[in-house]
């Protein structure tokens, strides 16, 4: 599957799963703490990453369903949700 064509509405924290932007590299271990340094440092490091990120946010905030699953999903719903909470403090 291309990086290009990707379903927005479907994220994967699943290691190694293809395609998968928020998916860590196949054989990483670690647990929810170094996920969310991995997460810091994809968010740094990474346009297409922070895009992504942004997309689901904002779906989230439209009240889009998202579907977040794989082994690290509470903590991308975690990073998602802060996201939109510095989103509402920003802009009222």
């Amino acid at each position: 599957m291309s990086l290009y064509v990707f379903d927005a509405y479907r994220l994967d924290t699943t290691p190694g799963a293809p395609s998968q932007i928020f998916s860590p590299p196949q054989g990483w271990n670690g647990d929810d703490v170094k996920y969310l340094d991995w997460l810091r440092s994809q968010f740094k490091s990474s346009h297409c990453f922070r895009q992504r990120l942004g997309c689901a946010a904002r779906s989230r905030l439209l009240n889009r369903p998202v579907q977040i699953e794989g082994p690290f999903s509470d903590t991308l719903t975690s990073a998602i949700n802060s996201l939109n909470k510095e989103k509402k403090r920003t802009t009222v």
